[in-house]
């Protein structure tokens, strides 16, 4: 599919928007919009290496809340960063791939690299949106918070 122009752009549109918004709203702490770009019969792995958790989307949000609180405690500003998009396959309804992160963090002025990685998603459309349903994030490294 690499080069392939035989996909549904605007499909293609919202599912960037979609991982993009991931970042945003965990970046402003903007829990019920984070909560609402994935299925509610969402699966994520979380993991470095052969280390790895499966939460479902009760379960994430709960960790992500966690994470917020910290972060709030240690008066410290996540950057979270989606990059490079690609994508593997797409469909009418199902969409396939993979993107880079980076997590950075700013206290004091001063910005700290806490990990990189990379994510693996499945999105599904319903109705007229695109949810993500399987969100794998593969680590580099231990966060540094």
């Amino acid at each position: 599919m690499v080069g392939s122009t035989s996909f549904n752009a605007t499909d293609r549109l919202a599912v960037i928007n979609l991982l993009y918004s991931y970042g945003y709203f965990f970046n402003e702490n903007k829990l019920e919009e984070f909560s609402a770009l994935f299925a509610k019969s969402a699966l994520i792995e979380l993991g470095q290496g052969n280390n790895k958790t499966i939460m479902n989307l009760s379960q994430w949000i709960e960790y992500i809340s966690g994470l917020q609180t910290f972060f709030t405690q240690q008066q410290t500003q996540p950057r979270h960063v989606l990059s490079s998009p690609r994508f593997d396959s797409q469909s009418s309804d199902q969409v396939h791939g993979q993107s880079y992160l980076q997590l950075f963090t700013t206290k004091h002025g001063i910005t700290s690299l806490v990990t990189t990685g990379i994510y693996d998603f499945t999105a599904i459309k319903a109705g007229n949106e695109w949810k993500l349903n399987h969100w794998v994030v593969k680590l580099d490294s231990q966060p540094s918070l």
